[in-house]
């Protein structure tokens, strides 16, 4: 009751001063999780939540910062320059239906992600023994697989595009991506919405090798052959020169 009571007073507040249209919301007009360049997501691959966004409050929010530089004398370019709305994406993944096997060893995964974590985090090593447990214990949809935040910093930008990265789950099987977005800013903006996508095992899916990492080894082999054609230039130089000292 009292979120909700301070949720209608901000309203209020943002509708004064910025009009019906003016509460801060993002509109999201494209969703969807792929592997860049490939057909499948396969496990351990590095996936991209694609967002197509569109900012509604763009417009009354221009016109109140404009009207407010005008009163106070201040040229609206320079004023437009300092504004800052931020934004946090958080991407969790949830394994639909039932599989002991899976469920092991997505268990398993969460134990060792929740190691390596631990062991780069000096903050977590002075934790007590208790929550540190807890943090091996936690649940694999509760865990981040990613916290990304963008920036707006042009009042005026109604959409635009958003690549968030993560890494894909380590198990095989039909997902549900828990997506939050959450405003540094405004209250009541935040958001959330799920995406399904089916992960393969890696192991079963085949993939083209990349070509230019192909072309670099290669180029790298001739840059190695031209080294020694010069380094034998060279000795045949130096021998040149010790007979004319002779």
């Amino acid at each position: 009751l009292e979120r909700s009571k301070t949720l209608e007073w901000f309203d209020e507040i943002m509708k004064k001063q910025y009009g019906e249209d003016g509460l801060p919301r993002l509109v999201f007009h494209e969703k969807g999780v792929e592997t860049p360049g490939e057909d499948e997501i396969a496990t351990d691959d590095v996936c991209s939540l694609k967002l197509k966004i569109e900012r509604p409050h763009a417009e009354p929010f221009t016109k109140q910062k404009i009207e407010m530089c005008k009163k106070q004398g201040i040229p609206p370019q320079i004023a437009m320059q300092t504004y800052r709305e931020g934004w946090w994406v958080l991407v969790r993944a949830k394994r639909i239906g039932q599989d002991e096997e899976a469920d092991a060893k997505l268990k398993e995964a969460a134990k060792t992600r929740a190691e390596e974590t631990l062991a780069k985090n000096p903050l977590l090593q002075a934790l007590e023994a208790g929550s540190q447990k807890r943090l091996f214990e936690e649940e694999e949809e509760n865990t981040l697989s990613c916290a990304w935040p963008f920036i707006v910093s042009n009042v005026a930008q109604k959409t635009g595009n958003v690549q968030v990265k993560f890494k894909a789950p380590a198990v095989p099987g039909k997902y549900q991506f828990l997506i939050n977005v959450k405003s540094q800013e405004f209250l009541g903006a935040d958001q959330e919405f799920t995406l399904e996508a089916e992960v393969l095992d890696k192991e079963d899916v085949e993939r083209e090798e990349d070509e230019s990492d192909e072309d670099e080894d290669s180029g790298d082999e001739e840059n190695d052959e031209e080294d020694d054609d010069d380094s034998d230039d060279e000795d045949d130089d130096e021998e040149e020169e010790s007979k004319k000292d002779k």
